[in-house]
């Protein structure tokens, strides 16, 4: 199932904070899992879905420009309250195996959080499936970022170190 955000500009049946919040506490009581795509903004309705979330995917690539925003990011986490750091978990995105000009390891010291999970880059194979309006899993089934992106999904499916109850993980687009 799919709930996209309001396609409106005209400002018309904007979602509040406590709109959101009763939408998602229906949707927990329906669905194991709702993920939700946070977009770049960090304005109230995100903080109320940050407040309701069990697990936070924060996503990001290994650029020093987007490091710094995940640096900052987590600094208003911590000044928030929420969510816990234990909660948050760090993907890199577009994570390709040649050399980086930052390692992962540095961007772990950077940030000060253990990267949990890396996306590889396969550009032409996402853009494909984002022109046809269609999944990557159904585009290129057998594609490693199909695979890896299936494999993201069963470790909290299967429940390895993560809650089993219903989860609201969070996704922030930092990247460009």
């Amino acid at each position: 199932y799919v709930l996209p955000s309001p396609t409106g500009l005209d400002g018309v049946n904007v979602a509040t904070p406590e709109i959101i919040e009763k939408i998602l506490g229906i949707m927990k009581s329906v669905f194991d899992f709702i993920v939700i795509d946070g977009g770049q903004a960090l304005d109230d309705i995100s903080l109320k879905i940050l407040e309701m979330s069990d697990t936070v995917l924060l996503i990001g690539i290994l650029s020093l420009p987007c490091l710094t925003n995940v640096k900052r990011l987590l600094w208003i986490f911590q000044k928030l309250g929420y969510p816990l750091q234990q909660n948050i978990k760090i993907i890199i995105n577009r994570h390709t195996d040649k050399k980086s000009v930052i390692p992962p390891e540095e961007a772990e010291k950077s940030i000060n959080q253990k990267i949990f999970w890396f996306v590889p880059n396969d550009y032409p194979t996402t853009m494909s499936a984002i022109n046809q309006g269609k999944t990557l899993s159904a585009v290129a089934p057998t594609a490693e970022v199909s695979k890896n992106l299936k494999s993201l999904a069963s470790v909290f499916l299967e429940g390895e170190g993560e809650p089993k109850e219903k989860s609201i993980p969070f996704w922030s687009k930092l990247f460009r």
